[in-house]
């Protein structure tokens, strides 16, 4: 029997070629440095799925910021998020957009972060030191990139999905990397561990404060995903997502954070029509699991409820922000500046204890709406509330629309959305967090959802017609 010759097209033995070079570099990257190995594989991966699903990519990436402080992270997340930011920026002209760009509750939004990313340029002007508002800026821009990516790609259900569950999935797995380095101990055995501060749980993020502040969030998403109609295996794998959020959320021992989960919880119960028995279950999971690791751990709980301390030096720190304030109400003194003029403030009348804090460590004021006041004045504190209320008001429409449309697990999302950005902005009145890429994510869902939630009345009616 006559063998037939094999002819390769040219377009195989290119692509071949090409996978063994890939393979050969992956493997020398990874004989010099871990580190840029692992980098390649994941651009490997990521690049061709940004592109080909940018929606499920941007779920992929919502994990990254969980884990930012780990070695070699922070840089991939930049650059992950710059590259759908690159992606979305081709989509621009496409009709899709401009049908989104002529919502009503879309321009608000954008509106508002225009104004407010050109406010706070402009408070540089008067800054005492210019300089001090080089790494603020680049905060800020990265936040308003990721809001343009989630408003951009999230235009479906699937994608709503999707991205809480990254939220879900990101909170979890920095807790797990805590527990596993030991951060998951009582404060005096784990001083020493690289994901505990002071004893406390801190994952793979810089901070337990900005840990508990987006566990918050992802116990409100793990609910809301909970209530869909999902298997089974589903169902119970994010009840233990919530038992994990839980104990990690007391891990933290952040007051902040438990004031978050209690005034989320009340809201929930209030607000999430139809699906109170749900919430009731699900706060009673993380009542349960909070409590057994309180159990196990009485100086948690002693930390969580005592305020012995004046929160850590925040009291101190407050009076002297305030004031600053009371010096400069209307533009502030230039953003990143707090540090730069706080020592002024130090000998007015009131007594300091603790001025070493804001003299020699230059802290921030933990409290991003005081601080957001000092440096970038009213006007600015005012611009940053209005994209936060516009995201509100967007959720809560978008949750009206789901119920009147008959779509109860839209609506329940809607909902999850809503509580998480406030769960998130009630932990910021304890931290500087205005930057965080994650608040960003929520600010961003109310009017995602909103848009998602009119097309499909917009569908509907069409095909009515």
């Amino acid at each position: 029997m006559p063998v037939r010759s094999l002819r390769l097209h040219p377009a195989h033995l290119l692509v071949t070629a090409g996978a063994l070079l890939l393979a050969v570099a992956t493997g020398v990257l990874m004989a010099r440095s871990t580190r840029m190995g692992l980098e390649l594989v994941g651009a490997l991966i990521f690049l061709p799925l940004a592109f080909a699903n940018p929606p499920f990519a941007l779920a992929l990436w919502m994990v990254t910021p969980f884990v930012s402080s780990l070695h070699g992270m922070g840089p991939v997340s930049n650059r992950s998020v710059l590259l759908l930011f690159a992606i979305w920026v081709g989509s621009l002209g496409s009709r899709e957009f401009r049908e989104r760009a002529a919502g009503r509750q879309w321009r608000l939004q954008y509106t508002a972060i225009v104004l407010f990313v050109l406010w706070i340029l402009i408070t540089t002007i008067w800054a005492p030191l210019p300089s001090h508002a080089s790494d603020p800026i680049t905060h800020y821009m990265k936040a308003a990139i990721v809001l343009l990516v989630v408003t951009g790609f999230v235009t479906e259900p699937k994608h709503v999905r999707w991205l809480a569950a990254g939220f879900v999935a990101g909170a979890v797995l920095s807790i797990l990397i805590g527990a596993v380095d030991g951060g998951l101990h009582t404060a005096a055995s784990a001083a020493t561990s690289t994901t505990s501060k002071q004893g406390r749980l801190q994952g793979g993020t810089s901070d337990p404060n900005y840990l508990a502040a987006a566990i918050v969030p992802a116990i409100m998403f793990a609910a809301g995903l909970a209530a869909q109609k999902s298997r089974l295996l589903v169902r119970v794998s994010l009840g233990i997502a919530l038992a994990v959020l839980a104990v990690g959320l007391a891990a933290t021992e952040s007051r902040g954070g438990a004031l978050a989960a209690i005034v989320v919880s009340l809201l929930a119960l209030l607000f999430w029509r139809g699906r109170r028995r749900t919430v009731a279950i699900a706060i009673a999971v993380v009542v349960v699991a909070a409590g057994a690791w309180f159990s196990a751990s009485p100086s948690s709980l002693q930390r969580v409820t005592s305020n012995s301390d004046g929160g850590s030096g925040r009291n101190e720190i407050w009076l002297v922000a305030w004031r600053v304030v009371e010096a400069h109400p209307i533009v502030g003194v230039g953003l990143g500046n707090f540090s730069a003029v706080s020592p002024d403030y130090i000998r007015r009348p009131g007594a300091l204890t603790r001025a070493d804090q804001i003299v020699d460590q230059h802290l921030v004021v933990h409290n991003s709406y005081l601080q957001l006041w000092v440096e970038t004045g009213l006007i600015g504190l005012l611009l940053f509330l209005s994209i936060a209320a516009t995201s509100m008001l967007a959720a809560r429409d978008a949750a009206r629309q789901f119920d009147a449309r008959g779509d109860p697990e839209m609506a329940t999302l809607a909902r999850a959305a809503m509580l998480a950005l406030v769960g998130s902005l009630t932990a910021s009145f304890f931290l500087t967090n205005v930057d965080d890429r994650r608040l960003w994510v929520l600010l961003a869902l109310g009017p995602a959802m909103l848009g998602i939630a009119r097309r499909g009345g917009a569908i509907r009616k069409n095909l009515a017609a």
